[in-house]
């Protein structure tokens, strides 16, 4: 079925140039997950050479990346974007910088989602602020009063409670490989740490006694022990890791169930 849809939208662009292929038509595309059609029509508009009308457009292209979950690339376009806003108005800035907020957040990089948030009419960026408060939030952290309701900081301060400590999961993995992994409810990832670590430690008190009795020479000790220490520091990495994977997981999962979960502004509307 999407096929014939796309066949038809082609048939539109190829035979009809006198046809309406505004905004509606790119949205009616959007609406039916057929991005890349809805790029190519904003690519035709933005070739006439209008600048004012590229400068509108171009986030609108990001928005179909982000649609499709490609952040990075929506990212670099609304960052083109915001680079050559002279002609916009402060709402549609402030409304790609949203969608820019909801990509970085997306990459995990919610240092500069935070930046840019401080920069954004609240009005606008107040759902995307909510979903960064509760990404980030840890099990010790309380929600901002003046962002949520008396209700929903309950409600996720009893959500928190199933929430893992990344800290504790690293000491646990100092202390006894693979544990860290455990705790965080991956047990395939915990086993396969203890058994690597564990193989490690074996192989090298083998190779070091081998070396007190004058068996062999300093290599093989010193290869296998410092290959152990790389498997040992990477178990401790990935226990800490682990938890803040799983908690993530937890966070995006409560974030749909308490409907915080919205979808980015629709740039193809707020372009009109």
């Amino acid at each position: 079925m999407k096929s014939l849809i796309a066949l038809l939208y082609i048939c539109i662009l190829i035979s009809s140039p006198l046809a309406c292929l505004g905004n509606e038509f790119v949205q009616e595309l959007i609406d039916n997950s057929e991005y890349d059609l809805a790029r190519l029509e904003l690519y035709k508009q933005m070739s006439e050479g209008d600048s004012l009308l590229e400068q509108r457009l171009l986030p609108v292209i990001a928005y179909t990346y982000q649609l499709e979950g490609k952040h990075l690339k929506a990212k670099s376009l609304y960052k083109e974007a915001l680079q050559n806003n002279s002609a916009l108005t402060q709402t549609y800035t402030d409304s790609i910088k949203t969608n820019l907020c909801y990509s970085l957040m997306e990459l995990y990089e919610f240092g500069a989602a935070y930046g840019l948030m401080s920069s954004v009419d609240d009005s606008i960026v107040f759902n995307v602020k909510k979903r960064f408060y509760i990404l980030t939030a840890e099990r010790q952290n309380t929600l901002d009063e003046a962002l949520f309701s008396q209700s929903e900081i309950i409600s996720y301060n009893e959500f928190s409670k199933t929430l893992k400590k990344p800290n504790l999961a690293r000491w646990l993995s100092i202390i006894l490989p693979g544990a860290g992994q455990f705790y965080s409810s991956h047990g395939i990832d915990g086993a396969q740490a203890l058994m690597v670590v564990g193989a490690g430690f074996l192989y090298s008190t083998i190779s070091v006694q081998s070396y007190n009795k004058g068996e062999s020479g300093i290599l093989l000790p010193a290869f296998t022990v410092g290959v152990t220490s790389l498997f040992y520091y990477a178990n401790v990495l990935s226990g800490y890791r682990t938890a803040i994977y799983r908690n993530m997981k937890l966070k995006q999962d409560f974030l749909v169930r308490v409907q915080y979960n919205q979808a980015p502004l629709n740039l193809s509307l707020r372009a009109r």
